[in-house]
């Protein structure tokens, strides 16, 4: 109603056309969507040419043509590389209505390109936050065989990650446990906390399990933050957050670390600042070298690529839930949930506010093509339900059929994984956390190739995990495949199998060998690292 009341004093208010957008799309409230969207990509593309703001800089800082597929595997660099920090220019616009994160899910407004524009602009904000701070420009005088940290061995490498979310979150729950498995011959790890506690044992697990433990930076001002990460002697930090809630991207732009990394397990896109050298991905979700143009970067980021060999979205589901399926009794049963015994069951765990209307009336189209099949979503958030339900019927679907389950604790909602017979993937922004949780109970996943890191990171699963012929690369293929799975026994029950073996081995699939996944993390690291020892700006770096 705020934003509402907003427009009609305003009407072209951008910030108000935006949040209004957003709410109304966080309860799957679809109503007269499609002008919103029209007047929010035209305010949005005003802004970004009214705002002033000249990032030909960053544009010029990355070689216009990648050199990936020239680079040589086994740490072996591309050749292309960024200018040094800070040569962005300073932004003292406002910032778009429109957030990096939400531009990642308005695909059909926002190209790739507009989104890294869009980060752009908040990373520089980030800087221009700072203009008060006391803090002066560090000096990194690292070197491989030196630690700022007395009684450390001199040889290893001091890994930082900074996080706001090393508790119960996607986050936490994916690369949490993952951390305390570094080579402590070669690694020191310490991760720094931007939120306080919350009680949960993720947290507790990893404060004991960490040889660094964690740092509560929640209560340090950002100069305050840089300064205890420098004077720890980290060498690469890791930034695991982008752009997100509490992310404090303004500790980053005061460069603690000489090198600095982002992941794209919080943020799935470029962070768009030159104050971070490299984004941790793989060969899908970077996809294929675009043709030459005259403005942007290859495959608009502005970070370099270290390239890992199958997904880039850790995991650690083989060490965290490998008993969870040890008693082929102690599985859940569909009717403890209320489930029917004998429907085909298509299936949707992640946030509803990722589910536009365009997915949905696919969805709806392969009801209607699969007898006696229901869709099952989790209630989150609860005001959704009665817009979905709306939604189906004027679909010509019965809400019946749409099964709404309450949220449940991590360990329950990946056992209860096994009650669908197929996860329906949001092809607008990849749900992958739902994805690798299906894909660990055995359940398939239907997924959509997109063009951005965001729409590609479930083909990264599927292929990693060795089932790619569950990425599609059109709507059409995509409902296709999600009925003939249905129809089809026969061809549901080799994907089935296909990702039992993959779990229960006797070899792991890629996607669950995480300790190898680690390694080759741990390989970029010294790669990495390597070029700041031989005097080399940071290039694209493939691990094989």
């Amino acid at each position: 109603m705020c934003y509402e009341r907003a427009l009609a004093l305003r009407p072209h208010f951008p910030d108000a056309f935006a949040g209004l957008l957003q709410a109304k799309d966080f309860v799957c409230d679809w109503t007269s969507r499609a002008h919103h969207l029209q007047c929010l990509a035209s305010l949005l593309e005003a802004q970004l040419v009214a705002d002033g703001y000249d990032d030909s800089l960053l544009d010029n800082g990355k070689s216009m043509t990648s050199t990936l597929d020239d680079a040589q595997p086994g740490c072996e660099d591309s050749g292309s590389f960024r200018l040094v920090s800070c040569m962005s220019p300073v932004f003292h616009g406002h910032l778009p209505c429109v957030q990096p994160l939400d531009a990642l899910s308005l695909t059909t407004i926002v190209a790739p390109r507009d989104a890294q524009r869009i980060a752009r602009r908040y990373a520089a904000r980030a800087r221009a936050n700072l203009a008060l701070s006391t803090c002066g420009h560090f000096h990194h005088h690292h070197h491989a065989s030196s630690s700022a940290t007395s009684g450390r061995e001199k040889s290893r490498l001091h890994i930082g990650y900074l996080s706001a979310n090393f508790g119960n979150h996607a986050i936490g729950h994916l690369l949490g446990p993952l951390l305390k498995y570094h080579d402590r011959s070669r690694f020191f790890v310490t991760c720094y906390s931007l939120t306080p506690s919350d009680g949960s044992s993720l947290r507790s697990n990893l404060e004991h399990g960490v040889e660094g433990s964690i740092k509560d930076l929640s209560s340090f001002s950002s100069s305050d933050a840089a300064r205890l990460i420098h004077a720890d002697g980290v060498h690469i930090l890791a930034h695991l957050d982008g752009h997100t809630a509490n992310a404090r991207n303004e500790i980053l732009a005061l460069r603690p670390a000489p090198i600095q990394v982002g992941f794209i397990l919080g943020f799935p896109g470029t962070f768009g600042a030159d104050y971070i050298d490299y984004l941790v991905l793989d060969r899908i979700v970077l996809g294929p070298l675009e043709p030459a143009r005259k403005a942007g970067t290859s495959h608009d980021i502005d970070e370099c690529a270290l390239i890992l060999p199958n997904s880039c979205i850790l995991n650690c589901h083989a060490l965290e839930y490998d008993d969870l399926f040890e008693n082929p009794g102690a599985r859940p049963g569909r009717s403890k949930y209320g489930l029917p015994e004998d429907a085909f069951i298509f299936a949707y765990f992640g946030q509803l506010n990722k589910v536009d209307p365009i997915a949905y009336g696919v969805w709806m189209s392969i009801l209607k093509r699969v007898p006696n099949s229901i869709l099952l979503l989790i209630k989150s958030p609860e005001s959704a339900v009665v817009h979905l339900k709306k939604a189906a019927r004027d679909l010509q679907v019965h809400e019946q059929r749409l099964i709404f389950m309450d949220s449940a604790p991590k360990r329950e909602h990946i056992l209860r994984g096994v009650l669908a017979d197929l996860l329906l993937d949001t092809p607008a922004c990849n749900a992958f956390d739902a994805t690798m949780d299906a894909l660990w109970t055995g359940t398939p996943v239907v997924t959509l190739l997109g063009n951005s890191i965001a729409t590609r990171a479930s083909a990264s699963l599927c292929t990693a995990v060795g089932c790619p012929d569950l990425v599609t690369s059109t709507l059409d293929e995509y409902e296709d495949l999600a009925v003939s799975l249905a129809l089809d026994a026969d061809k549901y029950w080799l994907f089935r199998q296909k990702l039992e073996h993959a779990r229960r081995g006797p070899v792991y699939a890629p996607l669950y060998d995480c300790k190898a996944t680690l390694k080759h993390l741990e390989a970029g690291f010294e790669a990495i690292w390597g070029k700041v020892i031989d005097h080399q700006p940071p290039g694209d770096i493939i691990i094989s």
